[in-house]
């Protein structure tokens, strides 16, 4: 750390049902080369003994607080993380780290990304690389490491398409672009991802990439992301966030080349919505956007609605 100044940072460690695997996590935050943080422990009121097991592994540390959370915020992720966001804010906190309890954090995690904070403490964020922590059935450890680049010309077009693969434990935050922004509580996945998007159209540009894997992500049957669909919830919620980010980029007149080709496709190929065609066409004419996606829209519209009428008379004959 750059003069040995360290501004605190308030780590937001989001739980629910964790008491098998919290522990690791807590120690991994302890092991911090980066000594001026806090950790608000937010249990999304546990069903196992995750609280027992969380006070008995901080009881010497004062640097851990454990909250339940309130009956104000809805049940799911979203509702720990804005709970979160709020006690950050009552502390007076300047920069924050979510974090999740089934992961582990790079001892250098805090201090190689609160160094570019220093230099620019008007930045959003900076954000890191990823290690993929995956667990077999029959225990085996496999360790994987994304290669992709952090630096994008526009955020939000990275994050839209995945060309920039930033969950909820990449970016250290400036916490000010949190009064402005707050995770959806209706959603129940894809939260991060649509939060993520609004926010890199809005600030396309203000972040700093630290070219480090220091976080591992821990890939497991009872994760979010990797656990069973059987109520189809990520399908249908995935086409949600798709939509309420066409809304949100149309309503602020933030649509890019990009965004307008991505949502198309989209509501083309994958969730048959026409009419967000139409929209999209709409927006190019009236922003007078390049004649190019005016004609691209048009062709989409056309050969979708012509294709869907070869299969379908298709189907007849089998």
């Amino acid at each position: 750390m750059k003069d040995n100044y360290e501004p605190l940072v308030v780590i937001l460690l989001a739980s629910f049902n964790r008491a098998h695997l919290i522990g690791e996590t807590l120690r991994s935050i302890k092991e911090q080369t980066y000594k001026n943080w806090e950790c608000f422990i937010t249990d999304d009121n546990s069903l196992d003994n995750s609280e027992t097991v969380i006070k008995a592994i901080i009881k010497d540390d004062n640097r851990f607080s454990y909250y339940r959370k309130p009956a104000g915020y809805k049940q799911g992720l979203s509702g720990t993380r804005n709970f979160g966001l709020d006690l950050a804010f009552k502390k007076g906190a300047r920069y924050i780290q979510f974090f999740d309890d089934d992961d582990l954090m790079h001892p250098l995690k805090l201090e190689l990304q609160m160094n570019p904070f220093l230099d620019n403490p008007t930045l959003n964020f900076t954000v890191c690389k990823f290690e993929k922590l995956k667990i077999k059935d029959n225990g085996k450890v496999i360790i994987e490491r994304p290669d992709y680049n952090l630096s994008h010309r526009h955020l939000g077009d990275a994050i839209l398409t995945g060309a920039l693969k930033m969950n909820s434990l990449s970016p250290l935050w400036n916490i000010e672009i949190f009064k402005e922004f707050k995770f959806d509580e209706s959603l129940d996945y894809a939260e991060e991802w649509e939060l993520y998007t609004r926010i890199g159209y809005t600030y396309p540009g203000n972040y700093s990439a630290v070219d480090k894997y220091l976080f591992q992500y821990r890939k497991h049957k009872d994760s979010i992301t990797l656990g069973n669909d059987e109520n189809f919830l990520k399908e249908k919620t995935s086409a949600i966030v798709r939509i309420k980010i066409l809304h949100f980029l149309t309503k602020k007149k933030l649509h890019t080349k990009t965004s307008i080709k991505f949502l198309a496709i989209t509501f083309s190929h994958y969730n048959y919505k026409p009419l967000y065609i139409k929209g999209l066409l709409c927006y190019v004419q009236e922003n007078k956007l390049p004649y190019k996606l005016n004609v691209f829209l048009k062709f989409l519209l056309v050969t979708t609605k012509f294709n869907r009428k070869v299969f379908a008379k298709i189907a007849t004959w089998i």
